[in-house]
């Protein structure tokens, strides 16, 4: 009987950190998306820009990224938004090419920038019931994103023909 017992303690104590570890993550908060996003795969660090605000500035292989936070309350400690974008450097881009990336992708738009530089956003949307396994699926399209984009990028018509 006492094994029993101790089996059921050793569970309910394994599900109560559990619900603890998962009640300490909160997905509007800056710190936890950086935490979470470095976990599944990128290198980055929160850094702050000109205005003052925070951003995760991200790395993946080569490829370089950023999440903006957004829909933030006045303390900027909570926020509702999180947009996710990367550039490249080529000029080699087209507003045709372009806009066949966009006719092909579901998740990740591009636009070429007034410079002829071609971005990619994503945005996804947290709430505080927004937990990590809730974001595992949206951060892993993002990072499918930022490699179909940059193999675009390398030879955008091959690129749309092997995928049609």
């Amino acid at each position: 009987m006492r094994r029993y017992w101790t089996a059921g303690l050793v569970l309910a104590l394994s599900a109560a950190a559990s619900v603890a570890h998962a009640a300490s993550f909160d997905a509007r908060r800056a710190a936890d998306i950086s935490a979470f996003v470095t976990s599944h795969g990128a290198s980055g660090a929160l850094k702050k820009a000109g205005d003052g605000k925070t951003y995760f500035d991200g790395q993946v292989g080569n490829i370089f990224f950023d999440v903006h936070f957004q829909t933030c309350d006045d303390a900027r400690t909570y926020c509702k938004t999180m947009l996710l974008g990367a550039s490249w450097d080529s000029k080699k881009l087209n507003v045709d090419q372009i806009n066949g990336w966009n006719r092909w992708t579901l998740f990740c738009p591009a636009y070429l920038d007034k410079d002829n530089t071609p971005n990619i956003w994503y945005s996804i949307a947290v709430t505080s019931n927004t937990n990590e396994d809730d974001l595992t699926s949206p951060i892993s399209t993002w990072m499918d994103c930022l490699h179909d984009f940059d193999s675009f990028i390398d030879g955008p018509e091959e690129f749309l023909k092997n995928h049609a």
